[in-house]
């Protein structure tokens, strides 16, 4: 039985347009990202069988139902790639399923992900898309203790940043603490193109479990800061 390209058949079907876009405006002001459901139906009827397919052997979710846990993400930034960086670097917990699924340029068409080019100061002209685990966001109180805590912390001593780690994992959890603490080493190590953006935005909670994760929290410097 012939391979099924999966990242091929879901860039085919954004392309043809079958995602329909969601209206969030905290994400995009947020992240800067649009966002899309994974509901592929044709012709606005069916449920392409093929695409589910894909959409399964992507996730390797067999079991749940797979439309409703995931969701397509179109940026024009590389703040996700430091992420996923970052993920792979410290083998975070408290994160989303995130994967690259394409790099598409301008008028639509493939570009090879070669073309990314992580630690320098490049303005994207690209658009990249992903398939994340559909999340949502944290209820104003805990919002508003991250943007507190941890929003300005790229600017503390260490020892204040020590308080933090522990306040964190007081009221929520160790492991979540850690990997914002991990997060924040990997942003001092490459502050050079990266600034800190982490704030109760962009903590977010599985739409399954409420678990909270992390997501997106850096800001990559481009242009201005460009040395001569």
């Amino acid at each position: 039985m012939e391979q099924l390209d999966a990242s091929k058949e879901i860039l085919e079907c954004f392309l043809s347009g079958k995602f329909k876009r969601m209206d969030c405006p905290q994400c995009e002001n947020t992240f800067l990202t649009k966002v899309y459901e994974m509901k592929c139906f044709d012709s606005g009827k069916k449920l392409s069988l093929k695409c589910a397919e894909c959409k399964r052997v992507f996730t390797a979710n067999t079991t749940d139902n797979a439309w409703r846990n995931y969701v397509l993400l179109e940026k024009q930034s590389l703040g996700l790639e430091y992420f996923l960086d970052a993920i792979q670097t410290y083998t975070l917990k408290n994160v989303p399923f995130a994967h690259r699924v394409g790099v598409l340029d301008e008028d639509g068409q493939p570009l090879d992900p070669d073309c990314i080019h992580l630690f320098s100061f490049e303005e994207p002209d690209y658009r990249i898309i992903y398939v994340m685990e559909r999340l949502e966001h944290l209820e104003e109180t805990d919002a508003e203790f991250f943007t507190e805590h941890v929003h300005e912390i790229d600017w503390m001593e260490q020892a204040d940043r020590n308080k933090v780690w522990t306040y964190i994992a007081e009221r929520y959890n160790e492991a979540l603490a850690e990997d914002i603490r991990k997060l924040c080493q990997y942003y001092r190590e490459h502050e050079k193109y990266l600034n800190w953006d982490l704030h109760g935005d962009n903590l977010m909670k599985r739409v399954k479990d409420g678990t909270i994760v992390v997501m997106d929290p850096f800001a990559p410097k481009m242009g201005d800061y460009m040395e001569e």
